[in-house]
């Protein structure tokens, strides 16, 4: 264990800490007036990595549907597929109205991952089940699904221009027609008569693509049916629209997908199955919307107190994990997300709690890209809450953390970070401790 201690008087040892904002270390009103301050400085604390996968993870709840497919050479064939639901604003259609056209239009939301440049196809097929949760469930997941005809009612290939507000999708006529009717000879008439012919869409990529995944804004989506008035003196068309089904449940989610077969992911079979970064070339994962993790535990944090041989009592002041993301694991395609969620997991990886500071406010790991041309770009991960909790006490010791995205239900942002082994830069925990003796 290579270790750097600093001797200092209580005094400057003040000085030290008033130029840090966490001084949670040391109990005000304590008089350390006589004490001499040790302050430890310590980065071989043993550290373990390894990389697992959730069984499924949420992706309703978001103002987001995702679709899309690309290749990625670490995370496979990654494939995001839409399912909304619309109703019409109104059971009312002039009798002598006759329909022109219908389509679909998707606001674009922002979200975007991987190469916008290449062209995208787009299909809309009808669903033939509602989107409706299932017994005991209150939420739609990644692995979520909804039966569909396996007629393509509508389909566009362009190259996304996020600049544009939208994208619109001209439907089949006879689709349009089937629904205009109905309406206009009074057959539905409410929403529940509606839903009998009109369940609504997966919107999907082409299994070819190798493109991006969109994000699109499921409340402000819609479906537009324009129509004529024979013998009306203006010839503007008008229009009826079915607007976002925003009932008491979700009508949307995204589907998240990947083929990793041939990738160093390709044994990830579910939570339970750990990967250690030693079987994926010294490397530890991280991806949104398929609900791919990295877990770090510190099997000897609890040794603390030997490193002044039990003499004097001691605190984290701080500690980091310093983990590197090499250059050549990510690009502008394929970009790191900037900021993480830290949560604390035990020994099956089932969730406890979100790491939070004193103030039940979240502590965030962050990458920091101030030296990317040297490739100098570091995840951060400020761990002296959890350490401390797990040197008090002795079930907390078995936990670990993991990191995910902000967005990890609603995005395909990954991260490809080094390992404890990794030659290039070995990932680790610097650790700062204070060591004092009245």
């Amino acid at each position: 264990m290579r270790i750097l201690y600093s001797t200092l008087l209580f005094f400057a040892t003040l000085l030290l800490l008033s130029c840090d904002n966490d001084t949670d270390a040391f109990e005000s009103g304590q008089d350390f007036t006589q004490s001499n301050i040790k302050v430890v400085q310590i980065d071989t604390f043993g550290l373990n990595m390894s990389t697992f996968r959730y069984d499924s993870i949420t992706t309703s709840g978001y103002d987001r549907i995702m679709v899309g497919r690309y290749a990625d050479p670490y995370f496979g064939k990654v494939k995001a597929t839409g399912f909304i639901d619309f109703l019409p604003e109104t059971y009312y259609i002039d009798d002598a109205a006759v329909l022109d056209s219908v389509v679909l239009n998707m606001p674009y939301d922002g979200f975007y991952y991987n190469d916008t440049l290449q062209p995208k196809t787009i299909k809309i097929q009808e669903l033939t089940k509602e989107i409706r949760f299932k017994n005991d469930q209150s939420y739609f997941y990644n692995t979520s699904d909804v039966a569909a005809s396996s007629t393509i009612i509508g389909q566009k290939t362009f190259k996304p221009r996020i600049s544009r507000d939208s994208l619109t999708v001209t439907l089949d006529y006879n689709f349009g027609q089937n629904l205009f009717s109905k309406i206009q000879n009074s057959i539905i008439n409410d929403a529940e008569q509606f839903t009998d012919y009109f369940k609504g869409f997966k919107i999907s990529a082409d299994d070819a693509e190798d493109a991006a995944i969109m994000g699109f804004t499921a409340s402000t989506s819609y479906v537009r049916m324009y129509y004529k008035i024979p013998g009306e003196e203006s010839t503007a068309v008008q229009y009826v629209d079915m607007v976002y089904n925003s009932g008491t449940n979700p009508k949307h989610f995204s589907r998240v997908e990947s083929d990793r077969a041939g990738t160093l992911l390709q044994s990830l079979t579910g939570q339970e199955n750990e990967a250690t970064t030693s079987s994926l070339n010294n490397y530890a994962f991280i991806q949104a919307g398929i609900g791919i993790t990295t877990k770090f535990t510190f099997p000897s944090i609890r040794e603390i107190a030997t490193v002044n041989s039990g003499n004097g009592n001691g605190d984290i002041f701080k500690a980091n994990l310093k983990i590197k993301i090499q250059n050549a694991n990510y690009s502008k395609n394929l970009y790191t997300s900037d900021s993480l969620y830290m949560y604390v997991i035990d020994q099956n990886n089932d969730y406890v709690s979100r790491l939070t500071d004193s103030a039940d406010n979240p502590i965030m790991a962050y990458v920091d890209k101030q030296d990317v041309e040297n490739n100098e770009v570091y995840l951060v991960a400020p761990v002296e809450v959890f350490l401390t909790n797990a040197i008090n006490n002795a079930d907390y010791a078995k936990y670990g953390i993991i990191l995910v995205p902000v967005n990890f239900n609603s995005t395909t942002e990954r991260l490809i970070l080094n390992g404890e082994k990794n030659t290039n830069y070995k990932s680790r925990l610097e650790l700062t401790y204070v060591i004092y003796d009245k």
